[in-house]
């Protein structure tokens, strides 16, 4: 028997499915779930269920019921009361391939929800003619809630998932009905018969989640980095593909429930098989938010940045310092969005953020200007001081916490990838990290040599704990390199050298290299360079190699057109022929192959599948073209993405 520490900590349900929760201190429980929990739902005009996935804002719908009488209510609307007494037409509906018969709630619900919605739809509810079976489990019956009658989580889980997230996820994202708290974390995997106060369940299997929980619970926004959902694909992978987090339960017995009751694990079963996960903690850093007053704002938040200050750094290399409308909430090192209006058209681009959170009152982007970039000679040849821009973001998982806050760094760059360093450096500079910095960047000569004097100037704030050095490449780098040395004036613990980065070199900067974590950013070669030499010296695996990749303006080197090509399903015995550029899971569905698949982002995992042969590429939409959430095994193996993969030419897929 379990520990009776480990109680209830919150009860939630929800009237509306993808609406708003409501918590509560007790709640009947019935045979469907909890009294009133997921009892009505959304419909398209078709009669298909209409839930937040593809309609956000029905997760700001509020449900209250009083008596017979449902109160709807939603942010710009004025509040609708209607009795379900009163509701006679009943409607045939589906819910995930389930077809049932519910009871239409009128005219005037239709007309309420369309215009708050602003899309055709109507609300069912649960009637005495409704009866959906329960596909999985004992038997019996359940509402419209999407698997089983109740889903339970533990907060000690969410505590796991949220040591590899940048910004922690709430459990109200997960809408569970029971949270526990006192029991280990992911120990409710191995439940199979529980007691919760005087109420006996069966868990009846794991949940598999979906896109559902990058959505904001409060407003359905989507959150741009794609978590917690990214995370549980690489972490909490399953087997099957499908990331997993929290338990799907079904009464055995029926009474009532209350915050504080105990938890007792009657008997145990096999945990469900999570797969090795790639998934590295974050460390927390220190907190520098002065906003105001005004909240800051993270993930797919638009907001307004207006330029202040153009700032010229080395050659074709400017820094664009704005202020926003809102505040920025960002890890130094992570990047940002922009949405730039450019010949009639918006350009998106993402750019680092070379300005650092510990000076909250502007943000600053540093940008070289490129042959034939179309966004980097837009910025530095017509955005002016006074002049708007829109933006998105922060996002980005390479940052100054993703390689820890203890013992010592090496700050490794090329060109315009000292960006993100400037942007830790500062931040440790600013807060007094306890920390020993190793800065090198290479640059082609000293014309290109950017923040010269902030550096030194960090240099004698941070003493000791900061060596500074560079390496030039340009034709004259030996000359060049003198002239920079010449600028030192001097001072201690500056070193310039001439020539690419080789082991020599890095001995000469860096002679502790074994014991530091290294951040790294620039061109391909500058970084496979890097890696290698790294690699070849490392004797200490705790001290991890972290990479930002860095290139020119995407327009500037667009990918080519694929041609024309022919895709096998080989287990279906179906093949598909076409040209042009599309996803392996839009060519399996239009000749009705069935890929399993969930974010469609390319993030969570559930839909790999192996390519046997042929030749493929990540299609340029991708969330995360490094395919993280896949293992080495599983890339060298054929596994790709369905989602976010693009056939060429001849291609079997085993599915």
């Amino acid at each position: 028997m379990f520990d009776t520490s480990c109680r209830v900590e919150r009860i939630t349900f929800y009237p509306l499915k993808s609406g708003a929760g409501v918590t509560v201190e007790t709640a009947r429980l019935e045979a469907e779930g909890l009294a009133g929990d997921r009892r009505m739902m959304v419909v398209d005009e078709t009669g298909n269920c209409l839930t937040a996935r593809k309609a956000p804002r029905l997760m700001q719908i509020r449900t209250h019921m009083d008596g017979d009488d449902i109160i709807l209510s939603a942010p710009g609307m004025s509040p609708l009361v209607f009795s379900r007494a009163r509701l006679d037409v009943a409607r045939n509906v589906s819910i995930w391939g389930d077809d049932v018969v519910a009871l239409d709630a009128g005219e005037e619900v239709h007309q309420w929800l369309a215009r708050f919605l602003d899309r055709c739809c109507r609300m069912v509810i649960k009637g005495a003619v409704t009866h959906r079976p329960l596909a999985i489990g004992p038997g019996g019956t359940v509402s419209f809630a999407d698997t089983a009658p109740l889903l339970l989580t533990n907060s000690a889980s969410l505590a796991e998932v949220n040591r590899y997230l940048d910004l922690e996820a709430e459990m109200e994202r997960f809408r569970p009905n029971l949270v526990v708290d006192g029991a280990p974390a992911f120990d409710e995997d191995g439940w199979r018969h529980v007691r919760i106060g005087d109420v006996e369940f069966e868990a009846i299997g794991a949940c598999d989640r979906c896109v559902m929980i990058t959505l904001d619970p409060a407003t359905g926004e989507a959150r741009s980095d794609h978590e917690p959902l990214a995370m549980l694909g690489r972490q909490r992978r399953g087997e099957d593909g499908k990331a997993y987090f929290g338990q799907f339960l079904a009464p055995r017995t029926l009474g009532r429930l209350h915050v504080g009751d105990k938890v007792e694990v009657l008997s145990r079963k096999p945990a469900i098989t999570i797969l090795p996960g790639n998934a590295q903690p974050v460390t927390r850093l220190p907190s520098t938010a002065v906003n105001g007053g005004v909240a800051a704002r993270h993930g797919s938040h638009e907001r307004t940045l207006r330029c202040v200050a153009i700032i010229d750094e080395a050659r074709d290399f400017r820094t664009f310092r704005f202020v926003a409308d809102h505040a920025v909430d960002y890890k130094p090192g992570q990047f940002i969005t922009l949405l730039l209006d450019i010949d009639g058209e918006v350009v998106r681009r993402n750019y680092t953020i070379s300005s650092s959170p510990s000076r909250p009152h502007f943000l600053s982007v540093t940008v070289k200007r490129v042959d034939g970039g179309r966004v980097s000679n837009w910025l530095h040849d017509t955005l002016k001081v006074g002049d708007s821009i829109r933006s998105l973001g922060s996002n980005g998982r390479f940052h100054l916490g993703a390689a820890g806050v203890g013992g010592k760094l090496l700050l490794l760059s090329a060109g315009s990838g000292i960006t993100p360093m400037m942007a830790m450096l500062r931040f440790i500079a600013d807060t007094n990290l306890p920390l020993d910095v190793c800065f090198h960047n290479s640059a082609r000569g000293v014309d290109d040599v950017a923040f010269l004097h902030e550096l030194l100037s960090i240099k004698v704030q941070m003493g000791d704990r900061l060596k500074l050095s560079w390496n030039l490449t340009g034709m004259n780098a030996a000359a060049e390199a003198d002239v920079l040395a010449g600028r030192f004036e001097g001072r201690p613990g500056l070193r310039t050298l001439a020539g690419r980065l080789d082991p020599g070199m890095m001995e000469a900067v860096c002679p502790d290299l074994a014991e530091r974590a290294v951040l790294c950013c620039g061109p391909d070669g500058f970084r496979t360079r890097a890696r290698e030499i790294y690699e070849g010296w490392k004797v200490r695996p705790e001290f991890p190699f972290l990479e930002e990749t860095f290139g020119p303006d995407r327009a500037a080197t667009p990918l080519p057109e694929i041609g024309n090509y022919k895709v096998s399903f080989l287990k279906a015995g179906k093949w598909i022929s076409g040209s042009g550029t599309v996803t392996l899971l839009e060519l399996a569905r239009k000749i009705g192959v069935e890929l399993t698949s969930d974010c469609e982002a390319g993030i969570c995992g559930s839909c790999r599948c192996k390519v046997t042969s042929g030749e493929w590429r990540v299609a340029a939409n991708a969330a995360d073209p490094e395919r993280s959430v896949l293992s080495q095994d599983e890339k060298d193996e054929g596994y790709v993405l369905a989602c976010s993969t693009s056939p060429i030419g001849d291609v079997c897929v085993e599915a």
